[in-house]
């Protein structure tokens, strides 16, 4: 390895290194917590140097957003490729609800940066996708949308406003996930297994909901719930 290529990984890891202590600071004392200065402390660096990588605060937040969008789209990408080329897009749907779950779960620092930081969703954008992502819209939200309009148009489910319908599917999950990670939950599950039992229990609630009540289309989401016991 030469030297410039030494050194753009050097500046690459401490660039990590920057953002990973602000992640910590964020999810541990929320946005007030973070500064230059607390950043450099943590990091054992001058803040001066924080200033070499990011214009300014708000340019560090936005970084950390975007970093944890990407890694939420990574997670529902594998979720669809697991589910395979013949899924429903209610089954399409589904899976890339539990992806969310699994993604919070498992990244709760980058689940708490884009969501439970006062302020944060009024400061950035959703982030495009690089070039080789291959989500098929760079807003997730917009894409799950989307996969209820075509659940609805193949007669798998009955939801008015899709739209309103990916906001219901996100809020449910989004506030279990919320009341989980801060210990609300603690009467009524004991570890992650037994929350994700619980994520299954709400979706197939919602799924059933959303089932058509015409006949022709009766059977038509049998595969979005569990079967019932014999």
């Amino acid at each position: 390895m030469g030297i410039t290529e030494r050194r753009e990984r050097e500046r690459e890891n401490l660039r990590a290194t920057i953002l990973e202590a602000a992640r910590e600071l964020m999810s541990e004392g929320g946005l007030d917590a973070l500064s230059m200065r607390a950043i450099a402390k943590r990091i054992e660096y001058s803040p001066g140097t924080i200033y070499l990588y990011f214009r300014d605060k708000d340019d560090l937040i936005r970084s950390l957003v975007s970093e944890a969008m990407n890694f939420l789209l990574r997670y529902m990408r594998r979720a669809l490729a697991e589910a395979g080329p013949d899924a429903t897009p209610a089954q399409q749907h589904r899976a890339t609800g539990y992806a969310y779950v699994r993604f919070a779960l498992e990244n709760t620092a980058h689940f708490r940066v884009m969501f439970d930081i006062p302020g944060v969703a009024q400061m950035v954008d959703c982030p495009e996708p690089s070039e080789h992502e291959s989500m098929p819209d760079h807003e997730s939200f917009e894409f799950v949308t989307e996969l209820l309009r075509r659940a609805v148009s193949a007669g798998e489910l009955d939801v008015p406003e899709p739209r309103h319908g990916a906001l219901v599917a996100w809020g449910l999950l989004h506030g279990l996930i919320s009341l989980y990670l801060s210990g609300h939950l603690a009467h009524v599950v004991d570890n992650a297994e037994q929350f994700e039992g619980l994520v299954d229990a709400a979706m197939d609630s919602l799924y059933r909901g959303w089932l058509p009540r015409e006949d022709s289309f009766a059977g038509a989401g049998t595969a979005l719930v569990k079967e019932e016991a014999s």
